[in-house]
């Protein structure tokens, strides 16, 4: 830490500043920039879920960042089948639910809604050790009370949530938060470490899952890949390591699953590193299959991310 003698503005250490976009698609939507000295830079993106947009980490990218850019929320009618795709900005970290999470589902379409809900009572709270971002997202039945917590001085991003069922009934509840990371951290010479073993979505995956650790050759048209890591223990962790960057990272949940997401083609080039409480089949496989996570009336569930990212 800095001592406050030695400073004449919290600013210097820990900003956090509050906007509106002011053209392309996103005109009017609200961004906060996030700036901490020797820690993790955020752009969070209140209309958006509250979810996190571009990323840093002492000057290196981390954020994988979609060529759509920047994009408002739409109407929720609109995400029907795979629209959500066309629609995604990428970003640190995407929520996906809270009713769907993977393939369109019972009437529901890719990833579902959250992340196309606008934040309420949006706080900034700073101090010389930290810069945190609270508000309220509704993603009907449910109420989700987010804490966005970035620390100076020290690369950890954290994400708490409190997601509340306000309905009278019990409902299915699916959650996975997709952590996108592009090049030059997700590049040549990077390597993702997670225990356990390794099962692939589909043929796609499966003609990757030997490489499935190591960035893939760029390739146009190739198709994305898609697999399930079985974790050995409660809890989720999953180490990225970047020579080329000088940067690891570690994404840890305390959520039971986790899924990889590689899109090897040319002008794409993404990893997702996934937690997630539910598979990637869709709400109705889950319920089927007995496995969908659910909610009572009232009853409050409280999940947890966190990104650690330090110099190699």
């Amino acid at each position: 830490m800095i001592d406050a003698a030695k400073r004449a503005s919290l600013d210097q250490i820990a900003s956090a500043v509050p906007s509106l976009v002011a053209d392309g698609p996103a005109a009017g939507c609200r961004a906060i920039d996030v700036r901490v000295w020797h820690g993790i830079d955020l752009r969070v993106l209140p209309d958006r879920g509250l979810d996190v947009g571009a990323a840093w980490f002492r000057g290196v990218p981390l954020a994988w960042l979609s060529e759509n850019g920047e994009q408002p929320p739409a109407p929720v009618d609109d995400l029907v089948g795979a629209r959500w795709g066309a629609l995604w900005p990428g970003g640190l970290v995407t929520t996906c639910g809270l009713s769907n999470v993977g393939a369109p589902s019972g009437g529901l379409g890719l990833h579902g809604t959250y992340s196309h809900r606008r934040a309420d009572e949006v706080r900034i709270d700073r101090t010389e050790e930290r810069v945190a971002v609270t508000g309220v997202v509704r993603d009907e039945p449910f109420r989700v009370e987010r804490r966005i917590e970035t620390r100076v001085g020290d690369g950890v991003l954290t994400v708490l949530d409190h997601a509340t069922n306000e309905s009278e009934e019990r409902v299915a509840a699916p959650l996975l938060y997709h952590v996108n990371v592009g090049a030059p951290v997700w590049d040549e010479g990077a390597s993702l470490s997670i225990e356990g073993s390794v099962a692939p979505r589909d043929a796609e995956a499966a003609a990757g899952l030997a490489t499935w650790s190591l960035p893939p050759e760029p390739s146009p048209d190739a198709p994305e890949r898609v697999f399930e890591h079985v974790l050995p223990g409660p809890g989720v962790s999953a180490r990225l390591t970047s020579p080329r960057a000088g940067v690891e990272l570690v994404v840890e949940s305390t959520l039971p699953r986790l899924w990889q997401w590689v899109h090897p083609a040319s002008g794409t080039y993404a990893l997702g590193i996934e937690p997630a409480n539910c598979s990637v089949a869709g709400r109705e496989a889950d319920l089927a299959a007995g496995r969908m996570p659910m909610l009572g009336p009232s009853e409050t569930r409280t999940t947890s991310l966190t990104i650690r990212a330090r110099y190699t």
